[in-house]
């Protein structure tokens, strides 16, 4: 039998007699399918369909429609979004009842999509059709998260009029937070005036939505919070007065924060050592690890006998490669803190890196001294003893 040609992807949705089961050439319609749902092609979209979903209808053609992907997760629905195609999004939704909130890849939904390329109407309509204004991706983030991320005041007002819950929390906290840390004052009143809670801390941190107003040095979005009754000494020993004293002189957001009556019996020191912290945990959080280290260092020494400082340092230096640093501070934090399992653990992951396996070994023991069944030590101990026994 001569051998056969290599199968090609057809150039167009035209009627091919190919059975929607046949395993063979799916995958070609689907790739052609979903590019023509991003592209705008209602013709070809339509003869996909067709095609595709042959011998089914209603729900049975929905979920069949429904289930064609690419390699990432992206749908039909998904795509005619990202493309900002209405037209492809009505058949889809009104003809062929494809479900408005499909999770995609990282669980968005075509909402998200839409509002990635800041198609106002296109997101008016996903909404009108009845999509979850609350629907979250894997990470906990939420279609208002996102179009405050994004800084669309139109399409945030839009997420609120149908519904969409103003206080929701993500792993980068409300959108509040996020408005305020990009410093959109336009878009924090709108959140205020929908009744935003400005008492939420930030998860890790602790801060207020004005501590981080003043962090960013927006004085119109430190006024707005005030106004709306934000606690001026704010709920952390670090209050927004701490801050706005750190960047030196009677600054206007220091004056507001005086004149709203914080307690202004706060010493240079501490402004400057919740400062630091902040700075270092940011830098960590963008993966500077070198910088982070630096500026924990400079807390050091506002703050010596502050185990957790070393320890972050320890932290830094590991992420960064340098295991000699990071064992040096694990051991000044084991020093200063003897009975904290955290810092035998700093200690056994900077030998780790330094493959001085029976040395880790010796320091998670300690540890699980210390802290009986702490999974994160008793991981370690593990890969310890297995490198130990490799390397012997």
């Amino acid at each position: 039998m001569a051998p056969q040609p290599p199968l090609q992807p057809p150039a167009a949705f035209d009627d091919y007699g190919l059975p929607p089961c046949d395993p063979t050439l799916t995958s070609y319609f689907d790739q052609g399918f979903l590019k023509a749902a991003y592209d705008g092609d209602l013709s070809d979209v339509r003869k996909g369909a067709k095609v595709v979903g042959r011998g089914l209808e209603g729900r049975r053609l929905a979920e069949r429609l429904g289930a064609v992907r690419d390699g990432i997760g992206m749908g039909l629905l998904h795509s005619a979004a990202l493309g900002g195609s209405l037209p492809v999004c009505r058949f889809l939704v009104e003809d062929l009842r494809l479900d408005i909130d499909a999770a995609g890849p990282h669980g968005e939904t075509p909402l998200t999509f839409a509002m990635g390329i800041q198609n106002v109407a296109m997101v008016r309509y996903i909404l009108e059709q009845g999509a979850d204004p609350e629907k979250a991706n894997a990470k906990g983030s939420t279609p208002l998260h996102f179009a405050t991320g994004i800084g669309n005041l139109e399409i945030v007002e839009l997420l609120l009029s149908n519904g969409a819950c103003v206080n929701g929390l993500s792993l980068g906290g409300t959108a509040l937070h996020a408005a305020v840390h990009d410093g959109r004052d336009d878009i924090v009143k709108v959140l205020l005036d929908n009744h935003a809670d400005h008492k939420i801390t930030l998860s890790g941190t602790g801060y207020t939505a004005l501590v981080i107003a003043t962090m960013v040095g927006s004085l119109k979005c430190v006024k707005l919070l005030l106004e709306a009754g934000a606690d001026v000494d704010g709920k952390s020993n670090e209050t927004p007065l701490m801050f706005a004293a750190s960047t030196g002189g009677l600054t206007d957001i220091l004056k507001c924060l005086v004149l709203a009556g914080a307690d202004a019996n706060v010493t240079d020191s501490k402004a400057m050592l919740a400062t630091a912290k902040f700075k270092a945990h940011e830098a960590f959080k963008n993966g500077n690890y070198l910088v982070a280290a630096g500026i924990y260092k400079e807390a050091v020494e506002l703050d010596p006998h502050n185990a957790t400082l070393l320890a972050n340092s320890s932290l830094c230096f590991l992420r960064f490669g340098d295991g000699v640093q990071a064992l040096k501070d694990a051991q000044a934090c084991r020093m200063m803190r003897p009975g904290w399992s955290k810092a035998c653990y700093r200690e056994g992951t900077a030998l780790m890196l330094l493959k001085e396996y029976g040395k880790a070994s010796g320091a998670f023991l300690d540890g699980l001294k210390l802290e009986p069944g702490n999974v994160e030590i008793e991981d370690g101990l593990r890969e310890a003893m297995k490198a130990l026994k490799m390397s012997s």
